[in-house]
């Protein structure tokens, strides 16, 4: 189930630290009493930042996506129009549009970094309209042009968050301090509830506590690369196939 990979060893870390903040703190009575409105902000900012900045970056994949999807198949009718072009010719770049969009998806899937790829599938359908200049006229010209622009600058937005997302240093704030939060928490819950709530009462509180930030957190992980299929909302890269 995918669900389950919103647990993992930052999960098991994180509820091991809570819970042996909290026996220390009930066995050896260390409790006292702090604002943790500072140390709020240095747990809580940082994940809205990174979860926020993750989404947005989802939703822009979405539209080079389409805008991707839309290029190419653009590009492809407009060849097929060409009344001039041989039906092999035009099945020729149906190939390698086709061939194009695999290259992309498949890129994101296995997380392969560079441009490198998607440029020389552009330079094929780039080279075959030199080659077949004469078949087509100068107004579907300029029109794949246009489209190739589209195709291009979306593609290389896209194979660019392989390698660039969020900041690797503020991921790592967060989830230190995430960790670490339990060790200020277990003293501050004792001082406030050690009449009222039982001892496995603070231990339960710590460890939904740390249980929710620290599966927020794996989630904006999850969400970080929106191109593989271990997130349950991640991307559906196999929908915006180019099959032309």
């Amino acid at each position: 189930m995918k669900i389950l990979n919103y647990f993992n060893l930052r999960t098991f870390l994180a509820l091991v630290v809570s819970q042996l903040a909290t026996f220390f703190a009930i066995q050896h009575n260390i409790k006292f009493h702090a604002d943790l409105l500072l140390f709020g902000l240095c747990v809580v900012f940082p994940l809205h930042f990174s979860l926020q900045a993750a989404f947005k970056r989802r939703d822009k994949a979405l539209e080079y996506f389409s805008l991707f999807k839309a290029g190419s198949l653009a590009l492809n009718y407009t060849f097929q129009m060409s009344e001039d072009l041989a039906s092999e010719k035009k099945d020729s770049i149906r190939a390698l549009i086709n061939n194009m969009g695999t290259t992309l998806i498949n890129q994101l899937e296995n997380r392969m970094p560079g441009y490198k790829l998607m440029h020389q599938k552009l330079d094929e359908v780039f080279v075959f309209m030199e080659a077949n200049r004469e078949d087509i006229s100068k107004r579907n010209a300029l029109r794949m042009v246009r489209y190739m622009k589209d195709v291009s600058e979306s593609s290389a937005y896209l194979v660019s968050l392989v390698t660039h997302r969020t900041m690797l240093g503020l991921r790592f704030y967060s989830i230190f301090f995430i960790i670490i939060l339990p060790l200020v928490q277990a003293p501050l819950f004792l001082f406030r509830f050690e009449s009222i709530i039982p001892a496995w009462g603070i231990h339960l509180s710590l460890a939904f506590t740390t249980l929710a930030l620290v599966t927020l957190n794996n989630f904006q992980t999850l969400i970080e690369y929106p191109f593989d299929p271990k997130g349950i909302d991640n991307v559906k890269v196999r929908e915006f196939s180019v099959e032309v």
